[in-house]
């Protein structure tokens, strides 16, 4: 009797060590991060941006330069429309001048992508994009200076640096959701001579590509 007991406590004992070694798998580090991030340019009047966080989630963004009277700040939330955890690993800035600045990041909890391009002239609209297709994902390969986003029925690849911009259709409207992304867009590699998305519908791949001309 007292090595049936023994045995049934180890099996619970194995059981209860085997659920909680069970962790929902994540994209990056959702590690509390309490430093907020900053971003600096290279031009003569210190092109900044910078994004605070709260309970360990982006608070407020905020962007500026020296010839600037005011400094544009908005809740970060605005950028994305849902709660988000960040981490350096999946976080990049580029900022053009006194122009524009290019935020990329991917929410740590889903793996989404997105994408924001801050003017720094208040004349001009922030634009934000929330399928973005970014290369911190390992099955995304972009080149360095291009961006990448899809509103389900095209892709959108844009040359940070001279803002051109070429389009490929997926001949279809495809129901995609941003937070299961690979459910449907499982890789694409595009480079400035040509965009390659493999997409999956009904279990079978639906590989689509367009030779381009970024420059």
């Amino acid at each position: 009797m007292k090595s049936i007991l023994l045995f049934i406590c180890a099996s619970f004992f194995l059981i209860a060590c085997n659920q909680s070694g069970k962790t929902a798998k994540t994209f990056c580090d959702t590690a509390c991060k309490t430093d907020s991030f900053h971003f600096k340019g290279n031009d003569r009047f210190e092109s900044t941006v910078h994004i605070t966080l709260k309970n360990c989630k982006p608070d407020s963004i905020s962007w500026t330069h020296a010839g600037m009277a005011i400094t544009r700040q908005l809740p970060f939330n605005d950028l994305t429309n849902q709660e988000v955890r960040l981490n350096p690993s999946a976080l990049s800035c580029v900022i053009k001048d006194t122009s524009y600045a290019w935020l990329t990041f991917n929410d740590c909890l889903t793996g989404r992508g997105f994408l924001v391009k801050l003017p720094y002239n208040k004349a001009n609209n922030i634009s934000k994009f929330t399928g973005a297709l970014n290369s911190f994902d390992p099955k995304f390969s972009i080149e360095s200076d291009l961006r990448a986003y899809t509103d389900r029925g095209s892709i959108y690849v844009t040359d940070i640096n001279s803002g051109n911009q070429e389009v490929m259709t997926f001949k279809e409207t495809y129901d995609i959701d941003f937070n299961e992304l690979h459910q449907v867009v499982d890789s694409i590699n595009v480079t400035h001579k040509r965009i390659y998305v493999k997409l999956l519908k009904n279990g079978q791949a639906v590989p689509i590509e367009k030779a381009i001309d970024l420059k």
